[in-house]
């Protein structure tokens, strides 16, 4: 069964419209149908409850059959007889005719073929209705009731009773629902279920001045997280102002405060304000938000904290607001006061052999010799999507065999728990899988997908193939953005398969996660044991911190990966290494120490190999001396290392992508061997106060983003690269942009807010026919409106002094927002 093309799901109010003659058939049969087909998640409609007070009656019955994707027909002996059925019933055969929808008969207590005759209890009453309506109407009647009864439909008489009926009729609906071309994703069905009642909890069509949060609460594996991302694309369209902040509960755990998260809120409602960066408390954002309608979305909730600091109460926002919150844990939702909750419980029988059959079959049913142990399956993984989904795809194109021995695994298992479902899905992969799998869970959760694989490719030959399995096999997931996510139950499996058969012996482990066994192996004394580990990665939020004795590394020939994440500057560093003679690290691929505390790398660093390097928050002031061998090294970020003084020579790095020196307040200049680096795309020095030029006379054959915003000693406009598409300048002391900037062809975005000396801008801007977004807010010395190209989007122009508005702004057809509040006085 499917529905035309042209019919658009977003304008189906109701899964199926019920039709039937009351006084037959409405407080036994239709009763327990319609109960048992809510039970199921499908919305209906009958007449004499839904039909609206007032309303016309045929209006009101045609405008739900045209909402409504199904309808069910009951036709019973008394069907024939009220006027209404008849009329509903001829607009419905013109409405399947149409293709408009399904029409699905049931006989109950008739024979059929009485339909199609002239004899019997349907004559008697077109004889009567022919008494009182015209020939041709009763023509029309009796024909619509004819075709119903060419239907194939559900017979009441073959089957012993109502409610085997009713089960057969209710499966049937749902297994030609979910197979119907459809909208939702293939990660979560009876989305359609789900939205329609947050929808209602947020009351879209209500009063638009309520603020309203809603709470949706579920146990890990439920989906919470796939249902809040479609409720936010389903209602993005009604909001101008939106963010969708996922992995709270790890992000602030991650950075130990809110600021963080707050930044990328405001980020995300206000994308073009350089207030952003300096929006760090809950009154601050409370402020700005107040007069804003906005959607929010805080994911994965676990702390009252969390919500008292990134969504107060409902006075934080503007009139119409929605703020969404999803949780484990209700009392969360309690003590901020959410009236509104949502529980997500387990999938119905139905849906979940619908998901199961998505990812094992790529189709809406199983096959039919596998059905029995799809609904075997299913019924062990009690309905949670995530096991149903990582289940299936581990099942994918494989041997009925497998299917049984997956089973009888699940069956026996002491545990019954998710765990188990993951695990056996872990368990069949190929050894190559694995190793990308507990790595993407381990270190690049929430990562770049590309940065991945260059860390990844010289242990895993072509990882990325290895990822795609992994995808299909939903074991990880991509977000829109290319980012990898690993599901948190997903990641506490791969920590707990990392210890197995290791218990006491650290050493033994190739991967280690857990604090209390890192803590151990670096201030225990394991004796001269060779320590196995091929990577560490400790985040110290939330632990005491430990000491490091230096001479344990040299015992780690196989490290490769080093991750040592803290919310802290190097000042109050949880990580001390207790001899200043630290000299060695093994040959690292991944080096990523926040709040390093000493002032160069160790001298022993064999850097051959080292495709990453992080050391934000840290105490260098140097890198290493002279030349190193950099010839891997693709990413580099030295954020907020406020002791930097200089940066090594860089002109073996010519792999080198991006370069990030955000906050490096002692810099005072870039090496000249920058000029060399080819492929250097991003090089972000946000807020380095000390620097005054970049190198001259380099050109930089791949960077498209320079971020040069607050380097507060600047004054001249830099030409580093004409392919560059972003430029920041924002409170730099640029006075002059040349005439030459037309060279920058591909330019999309102008920053140059609070250049206090800057004047009017060349008339050659107009030649960027590139360029989208120019913000010149609050620079005094612009009194002249610049003249500009007809690819221009925004244009933020507010605190200076600029009088007029030319009349050839009207042709700029690409123009959505021109910004000139506030407006001052001419100096």
């Amino acid at each position: 069964m499917a529905n035309s093309d042209s019919q658009s799901r977003s304008v189906w109010r109701y899964d199926a419209f019920l039709s039937f003659r009351g006084t037959d058939v409405r407080k036994k049969f239709i009763s327990h149908l319609n109960d048992a087909l809510t039970e199921e998640g499908i919305t209906t409609f009958h007449d004499d409850r839904d039909l609206e007070r007032g309303n016309p009656i045929l209006k009101g019955l045609e405008e739900a059959m045209n909402q409504s994707r199904f309808a069910i027909v009951v036709v019973s002996e008394d069907y024939a007889t009220s006027q209404w059925c008849l009329r509903e019933l001829s607009f419905m055969v013109k409405l399947a005719e149409t293709k408009r929808f399904n029409l699905i008969p049931i006989f109950y207590e008739i024979d059929p073929s009485t339909l199609k005759s002239r004899t019997g209890c349907f004559n008697k009453a077109f004889e009567e209705h022919e008494q009182r309506f015209d020939a041709d109407t009763v023509s029309e009647w009796r024909k619509a009731l004819a075709i119903v009864g060419n239907i194939s439909g559900w017979d009441s008489k073959t089957r012993r009773d109502d409610s085997k009926l009713i089960q057969e009729v209710v499966r049937d609906l749902c297994e030609s629902l979910y197979s119907e071309p459809s909208d939702e994703t293939s990660e979560f069905v009876g989305m359609t279920f789900h939205k329609k009642r947050i929808e209602s909890l947020l009351s879209m069509d209500g009063d638009d001045n309520d603020v309203k949060m809603v709470g949706v609460w579920g146990m890990g594996g439920r989906g919470k997280t796939t249902i809040a991302k479609c409720v936010y694309e389903s209602l993005s369209s009604h909001f101008p102002s939106r963010c969708f902040l996922g992995n709270v509960k790890d992000d602030f755990q991650k950075h130990g405060e809110s600021s963080y998260l707050r930044k990328q809120i405001m980020s995300e409602i206000f994308p073009k304000s350089p207030l952003n960066a300096r929006c760090v408390s809950p009154e601050a954002m409370k402020r700005r938000l107040r007069g804003k309608k906005v959607l929010l979305i805080l994911d994965d909730v676990d702390d009252i904290q969390q919500l008292q600091e990134l969504a107060g109460d409902c006075e934080w926002f503007g009139p119409g607001s929605r703020i969404i919150i999803t949780t484990r844990d209700k009392r969360v939702l309690d003590e901020h006061s959410v009236k509104h909750i949502y529980e997500v419980k387990p999938l119905r029988t139905t849906q979940a052999l619908q998901l199961v059959s998505k990812h094992a079959f790529k189709t809406n049913r199983p096959q039919d010799e596998f059905r029995q142990l799809c609904l075997d399956i299913v019924e062990q993984l009690c309905g949670l999507p995530l096991a149903l989904r990582v289940i299936g795809a581990s099942l994918y194109d494989r041997q009925i065999a497998l299917w049984q021995d997956t089973l009888c695994i699940l069956k026996n298992s002491l545990d019954k728990s998710i765990s188990m479902a993951l695990k056996v899905s872990y368990d069949a992969l190929d050894e190559h899988e694995k190793i990308v799998f507990l790595y993407v869970a381990g270190c690049f959760n929430g990562e770049y997908m590309d940065r991945a694989i260059m860390v990844l490719d010289p242990f895993v030959i072509k990882s990325k193939p290895r990822l795609v399995t992994l995808m299909e096999k939903s074991l990880i997931s991509m977000s829109n953005n290319t980012r990898l996510w690993v599901h948190d139950l997903l990641q506490d499996m791969a920590k707990d398969i990392t210890c197995e058969g290791k218990m006491n012996k650290p050493w033994k482990l190739k991967m280690m996660w857990n604090f209390l066994d890192i803590k151990g192996l670096f201030t225990e004394n394991v004796g001269n044991k060779d320590i196995e580990a091929e990577s560490i990665l400790v985040n110290m939020a939330g632990e005491t911190g430990f000491s490091v004795n230096p001479e344990t590394f040299k015992r780690m020939r196989q490290l490769k990966f080093l991750k040592i994440h803290s919310n802290l500057t190097a000042a109050g560093s949880k990580v001390c290494i207790v001899d200043d003679d630290f000299d060695y690290l093994p040959p690292l691929r991944y080096l990523h120490w926040q709040a390093y505390t000493f002032k160069s790398l160790p001298v022993k660093f064999e850097t051959s190999v080292l495709v990453e390097l992080n050391l934000p928050d840290s105490s260098v002031e140097t890198l290493w001396s002279g030349s190193q061998d950099l010839g891997s090294l693709r990413h580099m970020n030295l954020n907020r290392c406020r002791n930097l003084i200089e940066i090594p020579d860089l002109s073996k790095a010519r792999s080198l992508e991006c370069l990030c020196l955000c906050d490096c307040e002692s810099l005072v200049e870039l090496p000249s061997s920058l000029g060399h680096l080819d492929k250097l795309v991003k090089l972000s020095m946000l807020n380095c106060k000390k620097l005054k030029s970049l190198p001259c006379d380099i050109k930089l054959k791949s960077l498209k983003t320079l971020s040069l915003d607050g380097c507060i000693n600047i004054e001249e406009f830099p030409f580093v690269s004409d392919v560059i598409e972003e430029l920041g300048l924002r409170c730099t002391s640029i006075e002059l942009v040349p005439d030459s900037i037309s060279c920058l062809s591909e330019l999309k975005e102008l920053r140059l807010s609070h250049c206090k000396r800057l004047k009017n801008l060349p008339d050659t801007m107009g030649n960027l026919t590139s360029l989208k977004h120019l913000t010149l807010t609050c620079c005094p010395n612009i009194t002249v409106f610049p003249v500009l190209g007809n690819g221009v989007e925004t244009v933020s122009l507010n605190g200076t002094p600029i009088e007029e508005v030319p009349s050839w702004i009207g042709d700029k057809v690409n123009l959505t927002c021109l910004d000139m509040s506030r407006v001052q006085e001419a100096p």
